[in-house]
C-alpha cells in the first residue's frame, strides 16, 4: 500500500479531526507514492529512534509526539531537528503523528491508562464534541442495497456499538433531462418520474468525505442527488482526562504500589495537603491525565476524586489542587505516555489483520527517554 492510500486510513484510526487546534498531527514527512511495507512506532522521534528506524529499514514512523511542531523556515543541516528531517528524507522514511487526537479519542491513551487501573464508571474530565453530519442520498430502488452497502462500509451509519444504522423512505422523484445530458433512465426533453429511495444516516466528520466520494463513484445517476447537514446535537465520547472509581478502596501506601506496578515506573513525586491523614486516607476515586495537566486544573478542582495521576504539572497548580483536597501524583510526562507505543502497535495490528493489510510493525526500543533517580 502506498502512503497516499494509507494516510487517510490512519487519519480515521486516530481520529485526526479531533486534535486540539494548536496541535500538529497527521502526516508530516513523506513521498505520497512511497510503498509502505514496514511501520516503526515510537513515543518520540528522537535521534536514537531515527537511527533505529533507518537500521530497521522502516518506511514510516508513527510517533505520538510531533517531530515538527514550530514552523521551519529553512531546511539545511545544522540544528538537531533539521538534521533529523534530512536523515529521514534521505532514507525515504515518512513520519505520521498521532498526538492530542490519540490522547482524547475512545480507546485512546487516556482511556488505556484508566483501564490499566481497572476503573469503573469511567467518565471524561473535559468532554469535547466531535462534528457529526446527516447524509442523505436519493437512489433508484434497484440500487438501494448496493448504495447502502457502500455507505456502511465507509463509516456511514456507525454509532457506538451499532453499525449500518439508516432510515429509508420510498418516494417518487421527477426530472427533465436537457440537451447534452445522459440520464440513467428517462427521455431527454421530457418530464420523467421514477420510484426512488431516500437513504439517510449519521456520519462522523472523519468519514463524511469518504462516504460522499464512495457513493458518488458507484451511483448510477449522471448527477447524484445528495445532501449533507451539520448536526448540532452534542454527543459526548471524546475528551481530555478520565475519572473513575476503584473496585475497592485502597490505602494511600498500597495505591502508590499499584501506580508503580501498573505504569511500570520506579519512582514518582507526590504532593498532599497537611490536613490529610496519610495513614488513614482511603483512595476510592482517581483522575487520570497523561502528559500535562496544567490546562485542566479548574476541571480537576471541581472533579469528585481523591487522587490525581498525571504526567506533569506546575508547582503552583499542584498547590491549588492540594488546597482543594486532592492528592497529586506526578509520574512524569513521558512515563505517563510510554504506553502509547504498545497501544498504537496493538491498534494497528488488529486493524491490519482485520483488513488483510500486509504491513509489518516494529516497536521502538529507544523512542522513550526515562528520567533517572539519584538514590543516596
Amino acid at each position: 500500500m502506498i502512503l497516499k492510500e494509507l494516510a487517510p486510513k490512519l487519519d480515521k484510526i486516530f481520529n485526526k479531526s479531533s486534535a486540539l487546534d494548536w496541535d500538529m498531527v497527521g502526516l508530516q514527512i513523506g513521498n505520497l507514492d512511497k510503498k509502505i511495507n514496514k511501520i516503526f512506532i515510537t513515543l518520540d522521534t528522537n535521534r536514537d529512534a531515527v537511527k533505529e528506524a533507518i537500521i530497521s529499514k522502516s518506511d514510516l514512523i508513527i510517533s505520538h509526539h510531533p517531530l515538527i511542531f514550530s514552523p521551519i523556515k529553512t531546511l539545511v543541516s545544522g540544528s538537531i531537528i533539521q538534521n533529523k528531517i534530512i536523515d529521514l528524507i534521505e532514507n525515504k522514511i515518512a513520519v505520521y503523528i498521532a498526538h492530542t487526537n490519540y490522547d482524547i479519542m475512545p480507546d485512546g491513551l487516556n482511556e488505556n491508562i484508566a483501564n490499566k487501573f481497572d476503573l469503573i464508571d469511567i467518565s471524561t474530565i473535559e468532554p469535547q464534541y466531535e462534528k457529526w453530519y446527516k447524509f442523505v442520498v436519493f437512489v433508484p430502488k434497484e440500487y438501494e442495497e448496493k448504495i447502502r452497502k457502500v455507505i456502511c462500509s465507509h463509516g456511514g451509519g456507525k454509532w457506538r456499538n451499532y453499525s449500518c444504522c439508516t432510515f429509508n423512505t420510498i418516494g417518487r422523484g421527477t426530472f427533465k433531462p436537457m440537451k447534452g445530458s445522459k440520464p440513467y433512465v428517462g427521455d431527454v426533453g421530457s418530464l420523467n418520474v421514477i420510484d426512488e429511495v431516500r437513504i439517510e444516516c449519521v456520519v462522523n466528520q472523519s468519514c463524511i468525505d469518504d462516504v460522499v466520494k464512495s457513493v458518488v463513484e458507484v451511483h448510477p445517476y449522471e448527477e447524484v442527488a445528495y445532501d449533507v447537514y451539520r448536526i448540532e446535537n452534542k454527543f459526548p465520547g471524546i475528551g481530555a482526562g478520565r475519572l473513575g472509581g476503584l473496585k475497592s478502596g485502597e490505602s494511600l501506601s498500597d495505591f502508590f504500589k499499584i501506580i508503580k506496578d501498573k505504569m511500570k515506573i520506579k519512582n514518582f513525586r507526590w504532593l498532599a495537603g497537611r490536613d490529610i491523614n496519610l495513614e488513614t486516607k482511603e483512595i476510592k476515586k482517581i483522575a487520570i491525565i497523561n502528559g500535562s495537566a496544567n490546562s485542566l486544573v479548574h476541571k480537576l478542582i471541581a472533579s469528585d476524586c481523591d487522587l490525581i495521576v498525571l504526567g506533569e504539572i506546575s508547582y503552583h497548580n499542584a498547590l491549588n489542587l492540594i488546597e482543594n483536597g486532592k492528592i497529586v501524583v506526578d509520574i512524569g510526562h513521558g512515563e505517563s505516555e510510554k504506553l502509547a507505543i504498545d497501544n498504537i502497535y496493538k491498534k494497528l495490528r488488529d486493524y491490519f489483520k482485520e483488513n488483510n493489510f500486509k504491513i509489518s510493525l516494529i516497536k521502538s526500543k529507544v523512542g522513550f527517554n526515562e528520567w533517572g533517580y539519584c538514590i543516596e
